[in-house]
């Protein structure tokens, strides 16, 4: 069966005024037991061409300045010397966070959910590096859509609510939260994944 795909916009595209919606939001499901969820960030190119630009005017401001003190400079300038030192300073400071930044940048979010096995979320940010994180079936307890207020904002989370040894160490798993997704798109994913939690757990109370 071919994923079924949704464009919806990011919370900060609806701020910003994007016509153009920035995630996809592809569904594969197997059966009644398994499904697969992907949210892609479209603009996750523009967004590390936006860095490289930014990364290329400071080395093209620091080239000039540079250029310029060794010209009107009438000794041979040391590294020491504030006016080489301090400057050179703030542009590796400025270079290492534009670097961080880009490498932060996620380039989708994805869960993989087995109601006989587990929940499992993985992140892939840029250059590939991913972060993935698995909750067993035994541990899982709840999946919910929950208003909170985050910087004198409301917004929507997906939560995961874990149970047994899990709860312990991690109560709640927030759920396709680094892509800022808006209520929409999280209010189809979370009908998506408690529909087969709730249908397959009534179907093994049945059984029972």
């Amino acid at each position: 069966m071919e994923p079924k795909t949704h464009k919806y916009f990011s919370i900060p595209a609806k701020y910003s005024g994007s016509t153009v919606e920035d995630l996809e939001l592809s569904i594969q499901k197997y059966g009644d037991n398994v499904v697969r969820m992907q949210l892609l960030n479209r603009v996750h190119k523009k967004q590390c061409g936006t860095q490289l630009k930014r990364f290329l005017l400071l080395a093209g401001l620091a080239s000039l300045y540079y250029g310029c003190v060794l010209t009107l400079s009438e000794r041979s300038p040391k590294i020491h010397q504030a006016h080489i030192l301090y400057p050179a300073i703030l542009w590796l400071l400025l270079a290492f966070k534009i670097l961080r930044n880009t490498l932060d940048l996620v380039h989708s979010e994805k869960i993989f959910y087995s109601w006989d096995l587990a929940l499992q979320t993985e992140t892939v940010r840029t250059f590939g590096r991913k972060s993935v994180f698995c909750v067993q079936r035994g541990h899982l307890h709840d999946i919910v859509l929950n208003e909170v207020i985050e910087n004198l904002d409301i917004k929507y989370m997906l939560i995961l609510r874990t149970k047994g040894s899990m709860f312990n160490e991690r109560p709640i798993i927030p759920l396709f939260n680094s892509l800022s997704p808006s209520f929409e798109c999280l209010k189809q994913i979370h009908l998506i994944l408690h529909g087969y939690w709730l249908n397959n757990n009534l179907n093994k109370s049945k059984k029972d």
